[in-house]
């Protein structure tokens, strides 16, 4: 599954969004729907974010908006043997649950666990993977 013209507007600002909280050393994700960043990551990690963000389209606060995805970048000067960015096959469930499109990881700085189960699910619910580069803007 490819992004559309659309999502790759929520991928840019997804991916400010989350360069801004890691230089902070708040988290590394955030979540945009429609061009505008709805939810940061914090202490709740990765699996909170997106069940926050599911709770919020069950709530109506988002629930309009269609697609919307989640980016994952390192921080800056982040210890690249340690705490790496990572996602899975939970992390596509979780998505999934979410209503997004799909998910944009930090290429060559994050980790994929179990790969190719990612990719097929990811396949399967309809949602994209992409990696971006630490200077692409999307």
């Amino acid at each position: 599954v490819a992004p559309q013209k659309d999502d790759w507007n929520d991928l840019t600002a997804a991916k400010r969004a989350a360069l801004a909280i890691g230089a902070l050393d708040i988290g590394q994700a955030a979540v945009s729907v429609g061009g505008r960043v709805v939810a940061l990551e914090g202490i709740e990690g990765t699996d909170g974010l997106l069940e926050r963000v599911k709770d919020l389209r069950g709530h109506g606060r988002i629930a309009n908006r269609k697609r919307g995805v989640i980016v994952k970048c390192a921080k800056p000067d982040q210890e690249v043997r340690a705490d790496l960015p990572a996602i899975g096959p939970m992390t596509v469930d979780g998505a999934h649950a979410a209503g997004l499109a799909g998910i944009g990881v930090e290429a060559g700085r994050s980790l994929i666990l179990d790969f190719g189960e990612v990719v097929s699910r990811a396949d399967a619910l309809g949602l994209f993977v992409v990696g971006l580069t630490a200077e692409q803007e999307p």
